[in-house]
């Protein structure tokens, strides 16, 4: 039986504020929407999912590079720019809170059922060692019973590892516990090969066929584990 959820932070418990993209490519002459962002994240994940997929180690180092530049390519900005683009978006998340800091739409209902319930809540993030303080200032930090942030626990999704971390932090077996994340190759198969539960987000319709269950909004976890529960 389910008794515990771990998320994933990034584009799933925090979003980004997409001003930033805007202003970002604003300054390099393209006017873009936000819902022109949306889509572009959504281009970009299948890319980097693809990326991962085809590397020998299942990597997910060069993120940076790999991610932003299908991303900034899809919101129209000429080739010879892409690299400011990029250094422009590093620079926007070392200041302040950094890009992913808006709390997912629904979160504090979420969070209220999930409670309800008696789950152990966590996070497993592929992060920068900052994770934990952004949660603290956003104001959410207190929802989880744990976080673990790869650069602190010098490990990374899709390696096993980090889950293991996070079964160790719970107390659960890896069968009591479901992970939802935004990455196929990250997420749901780094979750399947520990043995947990594997939940796709995919708010923006990245994914066309997944072998997993997904979501498109963030409360639908809740139904998800009431029918595990309940069968």
């Amino acid at each position: 039986m389910i008794r515990g959820v771990f998320f994933d932070a990034g584009n799933t418990i925090v979003f980004p504020d997409y001003s930033i993209y805007r202003t970002i490519a604003a300054s390099l002459g393209v006017e873009v929407a936000t819902a022109d962002v949306v889509r572009a994240e959504a281009f970009a994940r299948r890319a980097f999912d693809r990326a991962v997929a085809s590397s020998p180690g299942r990597d997910v180092t060069g993120f940076w590079s790999i991610y932003y530049t299908p991303f900034y390519e899809r919101l129209g900005l000429a080739t010879e720019s892409i690299p400011a683009a990029i250094e422009k978006t590093r620079q926007a998340n070392h200041e302040g809170l950094g890009i992913w800091k808006i709390p997912v739409e629904g979160f504090d209902e979420t969070m209220d059922e999930l409670d309800l319930r008696g789950l152990v809540v966590g996070i497993i993030s592929n992060s920068d060692g900052r994770l934990e303080d952004r949660l603290d200032e956003i104001g959410i930090r207190d929802r989880f019973d744990f976080v673990l942030d790869s650069a602190v626990v010098e490990v990374s999704k899709p390696h096993p590892g980090i889950f293991e971390l996070a079964i160790e932090a719970s107390g659960l077996s890896p069968s009591d516990a479901a992970y939802v994340g935004d990455y196929y190759e990250v997420d749901v198969v780094g979750a399947r090969g520990v043995g947990m539960t594997p939940v796709l987000f995919d708010p923006c319709g990245a994914y066309d066929d997944v072998d997993c269950e997904v979501i498109k909004r963030f409360g639908e976890i809740v139904g998800l584990i009431d029918r595990w529960r309940s069968g």
